[in-house]
């Protein structure tokens, strides 16, 4: 069963989770100008937060890193065994993120805190979650 294709050559079902993929990253530097006019500053946080930032970054890429690809069940289109590993995967890249937001308003203003798993997340969306990487990956799997 072959799937139609739009001009960047990502099966056209899958642009709804391209475009929620686009979203989430891009919500993610909205709140990064947000927290800027709310008077963040770049300055070092505790020690403490940093700790709890880098152990969430790391752990969510591992986790998207090491995850194998689900088999797609046989009939099944390529969008329904793509959707739930590109929101699995978005969700938890983004988790580090939301963690620094919330360090944010209880460790200070620091800007830091939120920007370093911010970049991250959204590396790691555009590397791991786009849906056009996964259906690679999953047709090489096959």
């Amino acid at each position: 069963m072959t799937t139609p294709t739009g001009t960047s050559g990502a099966p056209t079902d899958l642009r709804p989770l391209t475009i929620m993929v686009g979203a989430m990253a891009g919500a993610l530097v909205v709140i990064g100008v947000v927290l800027t006019f709310l008077g963040a500053e770049m300055a070092v946080p505790s020690t403490w937060a940093l700790l709890v930032v880098a152990a969430a970054t790391l752990g969510a890429w591992a986790l998207v890193l090491v995850m194998p690809p689900p088999r797609a069940p046989q009939g099944a289109s390529l969008a329904a065994a793509v959707s739930p590993v590109v929101v699995f995967r978005a969700a938890v890249l983004e988790a580090p993120a939301i963690i620094g937001l919330m360090l944010f308003f209880i460790n200070g203003p620091s800007l830091l805190i939120y920007a370093l798993p911010a970049v991250f997340a959204i590396a790691g969306m555009v590397l791991f979650a786009r849906p056009s990487v996964v259906a690679r990956r999953l047709s090489r799997a096959a």
